[in-house]
């Protein structure tokens, strides 16, 4: 088994706990939102995941929560269980799902501490998201993880940044390697304000959910380490541990995030999407696997 880097992944907590309340300063009335059947998911995870409505749900690295509620709104999940490293995103999750009337249940946990913990066979569906493998330090472990807590028959469902895409930096410069093999990479700067960056002239972070000018030119005091993980390393990691892949999809666009300074908006029903103006790159992709029955 691979090893994992979990004085990385305690960093990227307190990095994580310090981003998150800029984050959440630019959003207004978040729980009216939910309250309102508010829904944070765009149309490639909605039709990846498909009707939620009496299937066990887990949504690896939720952040604060958005999400996972929306799998509630959106798709009929019931109760669905998120799992999150950051202690503030897991109590301002807590706090909204309460305010929204809406079951949902957090657990703040490293990943691998969760998937070493948990009960085996317990999902129907696991879900992950936009961000989420690139502060992993062991593909192997994940995808041994994902497989331990999914029933026989049951999906893992992922739509996650380009590997592409993520090999420059914001000014489009050639930066970062496609894969670091698991070797780590360490930024001074943090987790940045991603909400403030990918905001647009209409001031709206959703459609109906009003963004907030909130805290302005967020600095991080606190560091963090990322990996970079090519669809090898994903998707192979994911067929060692026997899951089988029942889609892929490359998408030439980024939804809610501007990758790059050069990108210009795209509208549409779920909210803005980023487009780059110089040759089509992928820079979103998706990928289902499934464990395989019991013989």
């Amino acid at each position: 088994m691979a090893s994992t880097n979990i004085e990385s992944h305690e960093r990227n907590r307190a990095s994580w706990n310090h981003a998150i309340v800029a984050h959440n300063s630019h959003k207004v009335d978040q729980h009216l939102f939910f309250k309102n059947k508010g829904s944070t998911l765009f149309r490639e995870e909605m039709d990846l995941l498909g009707n939620l409505a009496g299937l066990s749900v887990c949504h690896l690295q939720c952040n604060c929560g958005q999400d996972t509620l929306s799998l509630v709104t959106t798709l009929g999940a019931e109760n669905p269980v998120g799992i999150d490293i950051s202690d503030t995103a897991v109590d301002f999750a807590t706090q909204l799902a309460k305010d929204s009337g809406i079951d949902a249940t957090f657990i703040r946990s490293d990943i691998f501490e969760y998937f070493n913990t948990a009960e085996p066979d317990q999902f129907d569906v696991v879900f992950a998201s936009y961000g989420a493998l690139n502060w992993l330090s062991s593909m192997q472990k994940y995808a041994a993880g994902v497989s331990k807590i999914l029933k026989p028959g049951g999906r893992y469902c992922l739509v996650e940044f380009h590997p592409v895409g993520y090999i420059f930096n914001p000014d489009m410069v050639h930066e970062y390697p496609y894969s670091s093999a698991g070797e780590p990479i360490h930024s001074e700067d943090g987790v940045g304000d991603y909400v403030a960056l990918s905001s647009t002239e209409d001031r709206e972070v959703m459609p109906n959910l009003t963004y907030a000018e909130g805290i302005k030119d967020f600095k991080n005091s606190n560091p963090s380490t990322e990996f970079c993980w090519g669809l090898a390393d994903v998707i192979g990691s994911m067929a060692e541990t026997g899951l089988q892949l029942s889609h892929f999809k490359e998408y030439p666009y980024s939804n809610f995030y501007k990758i790059y300074k050069c990108m210009t908006p795209e509208k549409v029903k779920e909210g803005v999407r980023w487009c780059f103006d110089g040759p089509m790159l992928p820079l979103m992709y998706s990928i289902c696997v499934k464990k395989p029955l019991l013989a």
